[in-house]
């Protein structure tokens, strides 16, 4: 029997004063076989997120936790059962999954407002039934390789759940995928889908840097300046002269320093503002450059930059169309990124 009551008064220790050891470890838990990747130090002060990860038809609980190990090093736990199925999941393994992250809760650090689910593949299509969880109630839903086929969607889920979906683009299923985004609009926090191109039903290993910082902004982390809602440069005089005899086209500009870590009109462009769709839309039509304000401190005032978080908006033409500093709203910096992005109109979904 597990005596937990002294750690609930101890601040950092190590993961082996815990009832799971640090690093990779099997067990057995609710009938399934579950890997779990434990981080090297936990804390009642400072609680771990907990991302669980359903394997393909066929894969592996090793194979999963493997894939997403990663996630320990920025303070994740990671749990990847198996389904008793050798092929496939089952409703009865849902139900088992929702009793062992019951059970993590109450013997691990767990922020329970910060658990997150993914599935691929065959683990993608049961991935629904932990998503809308009442029991589980993750803050983020990851279908790879793989998409929500409809159905029920629970209440809190429009302000609490954020929803992405990841393929290959040309995986079959990449068109479910994509009709996640449209089968969960306004039923969810947010909803959106990435495809890397050139490869079919595998693992989409180049998207995994977006999904582990997509997320820490679903649970709320921000650091300043670790944005990944556009392909950044640092390069100023390159972007401009890739604009060189265009027609049309423009700069996003984004300066941030390391003291807008306090301030949360930083927190807002990044966690926010940068999301929205139709900033997105606009700004990836654009060159995009992402410069620490105290390096590149020329360019700032070169664009007239006199405080951050700053977003500028620069024509072709290298003219400040529109520079924004400390208040930020999507549709006004959508606004002035359409004023000089090549394609004016909105796609329909």
């Amino acid at each position: 029997m597990r005596i937990l009551i002294p750690f609930l008064l101890a601040g950092w220790v190590h993961a082996a004063d815990w009832p799971y050891e640090s690093g990779t470890s099997t067990h057995t838990l609710e009938g399934l076989k579950c890997v779990l990747v434990v981080p090297d130090e936990l804390s009642r002060k400072n609680l771990a997120s907990l991302a669980i990860i359903l394997h393909g038809s066929g894969g592996s609980a090793e194979g999963m936790a493997h894939a997403m190990a990663p996630c320990a090093g920025l303070g994740y736990i990671v749990l990847a059962p198996k389904s008793t199925g050798d092929r496939s999941w089952s409703d009865a393994d849902m139900k088992a999954v929702e009793r062992i992250v019951a059970g993590l809760k109450k013997e691990l650090p767990i922020d329970p407002r910060k658990v997150h689910v993914a599935g691929y593949s065959n683990g993608g299509w049961y991935l629904e039934k932990l998503a809308f969880s009442d029991a589980i109630r993750p803050c983020s839903a990851t279908w790879v390789g793989a998409g929500f086929r409809g159905g029920r969607v629970a209440d809190w889920a429009k302000k609490e759940l954020g929803a992405l979906a990841l393929a290959g683009a040309d995986d079959p299923n990449a068109p479910h995928a994509l009709a996640t985004v449209t089968r969960l609009k306004e039923k969810v926090r947010s909803a959106e889908c990435r495809l890397q191109p050139g490869i079919g039903h595998n693992w989409p290993d180049k998207l995994m840097p977006y999904m582990r910082w997509w997320m820490g902004v679903q649970e709320g982390r921000f650091v300043a300046g670790e944005d990944q809602n556009f392909a950044w440069s640092d390069d100023l005089p390159e972007a401009k002269n890739a604009l060189l005899g265009k027609k049309k086209g423009g700069i996003l500009v984004y300066f941030f320093d390391k003291s807008d870590k306090d301030k949360p009109e930083a927190k807002k462009l990044q966690n926010e503002v940068l999301m929205d769709p139709a900033v997105r839309f606009f700004g990836n039509q654009l060159q995009c450059v992402k410069l620490e304000k105290e390096i590149f401190a020329d360019e700032a005032t070169e664009l007239g930059v006199k405080t951050t978080p700053a977003v500028v908006v620069v024509t072709r033409k290298g003219t400040v169309k529109k520079r924004i500093e400390g208040k930020f709203k999507a549709r006004r910096l959508a606004s002035a990124l359409k004023s000089v992005a090549p394609y004016k109109k909105l796609p329909k979904n």
